[in-house]
Formats: structure tokens, sequence, C-alpha cells
């Protein structure tokens, strides 16, 4: 997404506020795996690095980013929902049977839905597998915390609840709630929205679709 917004003309910076690492499952959980479903990049990557699966294998993805690592490493049979869970439901169940086989899900520890339990409840032989963990940064970064107070920010984007949960956190630790007041949030969805208090920015922006096209498209508009 950075290369996106520079090329339009916007000033980037990131700041990590979940530190992602591997929860380490055995390769045994995928046995006898026929279709697998994604709903973060980090288990895309997760395939990509893991290396266990043929690039023939059939596979789910929540929208373009979660799905991008996957077709870059060559795998084929990529089914790409719209960006949120009940697209992506929505998409299994048009273009799978139950009869077609066994479902993974991989997840991190932390979800806001579970699409193996929502396929079990519809008759879908389905389970997940936590294959990494998201752990929430301790502090911003100085840089950050910097940026913040002297209200230079104009704009904050956040792509997931935990995220804007978080930084709302980190910001209140760090006293710079206050400064929130001249910066706009751009936010993936309306879940998403709700990880923040809304009245301690200058406004909260919904993307129009949920998607990395249209947060950039929020944020930076084509003239």
């Amino acid at each position: 997404m950075r290369p996106c917004l520079e090329q339009r003309g916007c000033k980037v910076s990131v700041e990590p506020i979940l530190n992602v690492s591997s929860a380490g499952p055995n390769t045994d959980a995928f046995r006898g795996a026929d279709i697998f479903v994604v709903t973060s990049i980090f288990a895309s990557l997760y395939i990509v690095n893991a290396g266990f699966l043929k690039t023939t294998t059939p596979i789910y993805a929540v929208g373009a980013g979660t799905a991008a690592p996957l077709r870059q490493a060559g795998f084929s049979r990529i089914f790409q929902a719209d960006g949120d869970a009940k697209s992506l439901l929505d998409l299994i169940l048009k273009e799978v049977r139950p009869t077609d086989g066994t479902i993974t899900y991989l997840s991190g520890h932390n979800i806001t839905a579970d699409i193996a339990q929502d396929l079990v409840c519809r008759g879908y032989k389905a389970r997940r597998v936590v294959v990494y963990k998201a752990e929430p940064a301790q502090t911003l970064s100085e840089a950050t915390r910097d940026l913040i107070s002297r209200r230079s920010i104009k704009c904050v984007i956040f792509m997931s609840y935990r995220t804007a949960d978080f930084f709302t956190e980190l910001c209140h630790s760090s006293g710079l709630s206050d400064c929130l007041g001249s910066a706009t949030a751009a936010v993936l969805s309306d879940k998403v929205a709700s990880g923040l208090i809304w009245n301690q920015w200058k406004e909260v922006q919904v993307a129009a679709a949920p998607s990395n096209d249209s947060i950039i498209d929020l944020v930076c508009p084509t003239k």
C-alpha cells in the first residue's frame, strides 16, 4: 500500500502496532487438507514460506492484499473475495460443496470471525489452524510520538479492529490522545472504526469497500 500512496503524492510513515511471530504449528495439522482459507497477509506469507503446498492447491483469500503474496509465489488457484469475512464465506459456499474435502482456515491467534466454525455449522468439514501470533506493541516509536505531539500527521490508516484499538490505547498511555484532533482516521470498515474513540479525531472516514484500493482512494483520491 505504501508505494501506491507515495505514487499519488502522499508522504507516508509506517508504525507497527502489532508484532507478528510464527505460532509454529506442526505440519501434521495440514495432512488431509484439500482447500485452504486465509484472511490475512501473514497467513498467506506462512503458506509461501513453509513451502508445503502445491501451487495448484485451491486457496480462498479474503481480498486482494491477502491474495497478492500467493499469486506472486505462483499459486494458480486463488479465489478472491471482496475484502470482508461475509463475502469470503459467501464465495466459499458458492464455489465449494461439502463433499469437496476438508477446508483448513489458517489464522492468527486472535480473530473476529471464525470461518471454519461458520462452515462446520453449514455441513462442511472444516478446521482452524493458528499459524501466527500478533501481539500489541508496548509503545509507539519516538518518531511517531513526535509527529503526533506536533500534530504533523494529517491521516492515520487502520486496516483492522485490533490495530485501531491498540493504537487508541498506546496514544492514551503516551498522553497523546488530545493531539489527534487535527488528524483524520481512515478505516477499512465500520467494525474497524469501532476500535477508535471518534471524538478524539477531526473525523473518521470509512472506505467505500473493505479493500486496499478503496482505502487508497479515500486517502488520496485521483484527480
